[in-house]
């Protein structure tokens, strides 16, 4: 059960109006993921670079491009430059993991494991125009 003190806690970090406030809190959804919110920050998501070439952004094998639970990009814990092509082709896996941790956490299960866990940045690499490429492979870890 979500109490006063953690409602408030996340109306201030959200930042809404009282009409968006009520709107927000109507949603079941957003009171269950807020009641598990503290066990969800007990995950990472990791793209780790498995290969790299070529990227202008500098990546290279064994990069980490870090996000939390809650899906927010770790600034401190990433390479100084992070590639928005790689960023771009991160963004679909993080949210559907952050699903899959979401529904793990609820079930009491961990959710460690990924399938289809492999991107591939946007650049089409030197033999087809472009610069390079980088392929990452995206997993959960447990803090």
């Amino acid at each position: 059960m979500v109490d006063d003190v953690m409602l408030a806690l996340a109306r201030d970090m959200l930042g809404y109006n009282e009409e968006q406030w009520n709107t927000w809190k109507s949603n079941p959804t957003n009171l269950e993921i807020l009641e598990h919110f503290e066990e969800l920050q007990k995950y990472k998501i990791v793209a780790e670079v498995k290969s790299a070439y070529g990227c202008a952004a500098g990546h290279k094998v064994g990069d980490r491009i870090v996000f939390g639970g809650d899906g927010a990009l770790l600034c401190k814990e990433n390479p100084e430059k992070v590639c928005f092509g790689m960023l771009s082709s991160i963004n679909p896996l993080v949210g559907a993991i952050m699903d899959n941790i979401y529904g793990a956490v609820l079930a009491g299960s961990e959710p460690t494991q990924v399938a289809m866990n492999k991107v591939h940045c946007v650049d089409v690499g030197v033999d087809h125009g472009g610069w390079g490429e980088v392929v990452a492979e995206v997993k959960v870890e447990k803090i």
